[in-house]
């Protein structure tokens, strides 16, 4: 593959991404939560998956199915790891989630495998396969927000930590970033496919649209940073805040 200057300084943006992971990874190895994995393997994967999949052009044609193949085969392990970490944090104890979770990341599994029988990685529009994958974010959109909602009502009462109020608040934020850049790239390759401009890495080869979803990486960096790895003087900030509205 070759790579273009300035264009691919925005390689920098999954490598920060990925160091954000490792740190996570070392969180979850030292308390043995799941959710810290979970997250940490979705941010190491997919800004990956979706920086192969608009650079699958530069690479020797013969391989450009491979290529489009292991962008999809990251992109699916970001949503059964979003899958997977919604069920665990949100609604642990609900046997319809745990079913949901399971069984949905089993069909995203069968689905990328059925475009490897069936050659559909041959041709530029296999990104559509990833279509059910990005029902993953709305999930973990909809508990975040419910989440925090509910919480900021029983902090009014003073019956909820505002650092446990704000953390989901911050879920919210960067699911909700990662819902807009779904969104975005979504409907602009459907605009294309209609259209009949669709090319290589869909809406997220556009250098608006790419533009758009790197702008919209920095909430969500600081936002994982602040849920997992928050100094504690951010928790006393907001620990003192809280306090004074209350008088």
């Amino acid at each position: 593959m070759r790579f273009e200057w300035p264009a691919d300084l925005g390689l920098g943006i999954p490598i920060l991404l990925s160091l954000l992971s490792l740190r996570l990874f070392r969180l979850a190895a030292r308390t043995r939560e799941l959710p810290e994995l979970l997250v940490g393997i979705y941010f190491l994967v997919v800004p990956f998956g979706i920086s192969l999949s608009i650079r699958t052009d530069r690479f020797a044609p013969e391989d450009a199915a491979t290529v489009r193949a292991a962008s999809n085969a990251l992109a699916t392990a970001g949503g059964v790891a979003l899958l997977l970490f919604t069920w665990c944090v949100f609604r642990p104890g609900e046997r319809w989630a745990r079913g949901l979770a399971w069984g949905a990341s089993a069909g995203l599994a069968a689905l990328w495998a059925l475009g490897l029988v069936l050659g559909a990685y041959a041709s530029g529009s296999s990104l559509f396969l990833l279509l059910p994958c990005y029902a993953s974010y709305l999930w973990v959109f909809v508990e975040s927000l419910r989440y925090y909602l509910l919480l900021r009502r029983r902090r009014r009462l003073g019956l909820a930590d505002p650092v446990l109020v704000n953390r989901f608040l911050l879920f919210a934020v960067w699911t909700g970033s990662v819902v807009a850049i779904t969104v975005l790239g979504v409907t602009g390759s459907i605009a294309q496919w209609l259209t009949g401009s669709f090319h290589e890495g869909g809406a997220l080869a556009n250098p608006l649209v790419l533009g758009v979803a790197r702008v919209l990486s920095l909430p969500i960096a600081v936002s994982l940073w602040l849920i997992f790895l928050a100094p504690a003087r951010y928790h006393a900030w907001l620990r003192g805040r809280a306090a004074e509205a209350a008088r």
